[in-house]
């Protein structure tokens, strides 16, 4: 295909064919997802993409006068107070049509990468559907390192568990919340510690002080969903509005964040009790699906939310040495 195949940068008289490109591979991913929301192409697609070409850098690819793909990274950002910058390519940032899409992603990296680091950006950042596997491929084997995976669930379909009875659930008011507020920090505090620690090795400082993370979970958007042993509270998981983009605005959908079981009683399947429990709830409110998002490096968190949720997207980075940023010279 090398030979046909023509890469210019993208302009706003692209801007249907990318919004048609996007669009086409939502519907690909939602053909293994059918729990993803219908997207109006001309709506939020046309909006976002347009902002890209207009502040980002991007291409397109053309065979034969046609365009069989499309990338597009957004306009750079600060990535340190060093001045280091950045360029990140969202979900609906890339389009391929047809055959090769590994090698047509690739032509278009290769293009926007070399704008990209003529820019200084020494942060390079995608996302990628999940069942694009070619296009995951080209990236990995260009040295991108897997970093964050969005899941989704519809509420329609129960958690597959098997109950002992034991334990009860219950979905907290914030006055009941406040009242545990101790063992929520304790359980907090053992995630942190577990993130810490092999193989994940997050530094946490973000998390801290843990009492911030306290003030969200009793904010008004944020439903909490506890999990005791008689009167012992040994559990949670909440809920809040998702921050996945194009799930804004969608009032039929939520979004996951943190679940907590007490050390002593795991492995028992309480947090898939739990969860069952809080969609039960969430279908019961009106809510059709669900979104997560969480680090691939924890193996804790890909052998819970992947069990239960379905993948739909990858981010991934690629740090670029400093040196080599800017017009590179022959020698």
């Amino acid at each position: 295909m090398n030979g046909n195949l023509e890469i210019r940068p993208l302009n706003d008289s692209d801007l249907q064919a990318a919004v048609d490109m996007a669009w086409e591979n939502y519907m690909l991913e939602r053909s293994y997802n059918s729990a993803l929301q219908e997207l109006e192409r001309n709506n939020f697609l046309y909006q976002e993409i347009e902002r890209l070409i207009q502040k980002g850098i991007g291409c397109i690819a053309l065979k034969e006068g046609e365009p069989v793909g499309f990338l597009c990274f957004g306009e750079l950002f600060d990535i340190n107070d060093n001045g280091g910058k950045g360029a990140a390519s969202p979900l609906w940032g890339y389009g391929i049509r047809g055959s090769n899409r590994g090698e047509i992603i690739g032509k278009l990296f290769q293009t926007v990468a070399a704008t990209s680091c003529e820019r200084y950006a020494e942060s390079l950042r995608v996302s990628v559907y999940a069942h694009d596997l070619e296009v995951l491929k080209m990236y990995i084997m260009s040295s991108f390192a897997m970093d964050v995976t969005d899941v989704i669930r519809g509420t329609e379909e129960e958690v597959d568990i098997n109950s002992t009875g034991a334990i009860t659930f219950k979905e907290l008011t914030k006055a009941e919340l406040l009242a545990y507020k101790e063992e929520v920090l304790n359980l907090y505090r053992e995630l942190i510690n577990h993130l810490r620690q092999s193989p994940v090795f997050y530094h946490c400082s973000y998390f801290l002080p843990i009492e911030k993370r306290f003030d969200d979970f009793i904010s008004d958007d944020m439903r909490i969903f506890a999990a005791f042993d008689m009167d012992k509270f040994i559990g949670m998981i909440d809920s809040e509005p998702s921050d996945v983009t194009f799930a804004k605005g969608d009032t039929e959908s939520t979004g996951m964040g943190d679940v907590f079981v007490n050390t002593a009683y795991r492995g028992k399947g309480i947090a898939a009790e739990l969860l069952n429990f809080a969609i039960d709830r969430l279908r019961e409110s009106g809510i059709k699906r669900i979104y997560v998002t969480h680090g691939t490096i924890n193996p804790t968190a890909r052998g819970f939310w992947d069990k239960y949720f379905s993948n739909y997207s990858y981010t991934m980075t690629r740090e670029i040495d400093p040196d080599m940023l800017g017009v590179i010279e022959r020698v």
